[in-house]
């Protein structure tokens, strides 16, 4: 299937209502330095939609604009942002789209990776944009958790612009997500309090349960 066709077997699940500003190409350069051969499958996505929510808003693209952080490629992968929590992880690495529960979709040595969150590893995802494209609209429940997805929907509601369903205070880590374990977070203190959880249950994995000096 080329690019064109592609764009236009996915046109199906873009979320309507999603007010995105015109194509900037000078927000797009970065993006486009990493893409590798995916350059223009990209750019003509972009040009179609600047930022998008696909597949019943499971699915979150980043668009070639300026502002705001949690909708801009630029700024979503600024290095003072999130990225910082996760450190030498995600280096090399820019980030495009990401899906309701944080897991980031990227640009890696041109190819196509996912950081999952869950144990805060990046592993190889697909070869290039159509292949990515593919893989996620004909696998959501796979690469996006379409069931809890749906089933957070009716539990908190419509998951707003610019937010995550993330770990609720009730919910244990290392445990699996559940919709009555989590709730709505702002897409940024998700990433990071994720970061942070994972970052202590791997050192206290390492150390062990503290024995006192006897």
């Amino acid at each position: 299937m080329d690019s064109d066709s592609l764009l236009r077997w996915v046109a199906s699940a873009i979320v309507p209502g999603f007010d995105a500003p015109p194509y900037d190409a000078a927000c797009a350069r970065t993006t486009l330095e990493y893409a590798g051969r995916s350059v223009d499958t990209h750019t003509r996505l972009l040009q179609r939609w600047n930022g998008c929510y696909a597949l019943q808003g499971s699915l979150h693209l980043f668009g070639a604009r300026p502002a705001p952080p949690n909708q801009s490629l630029d700024l979503w992968n600024h290095p003072t942002g999130w990225r910082q929590s996760f450190g030498i992880v995600v280096e090399n690495t820019w980030f495009f789209a990401e899906s309701a529960f944080g897991d980031q979709f990227g640009y890696r040595d041109g190819k196509v990776v996912r950081l999952r969150l869950l144990d805060a590893r990046v592993e190889p995802m697909a070869s290039d944009l159509d292949e990515w494209l593919q893989c996620v609209f004909l696998e959501p429940q796979r690469w996006l958790s379409l069931d809890l997805f749906e089933a957070c929907v009716q539990a908190h509601g419509p998951l707003p612009h610019g937010g995550h369903f993330g770990p609720a205070p009730t919910h244990v880590p290392g445990t699996a997500l559940r919709a009555e374990s989590l709730e709505v977070l702002p897409a940024r203190d998700n990433l990071e309090l994720r970061a942070a959880s994972w970052s202590f249950t791997t050192v206290a994995t390492r150390v062990g349960p503290f024995r006192g000096r006897g």
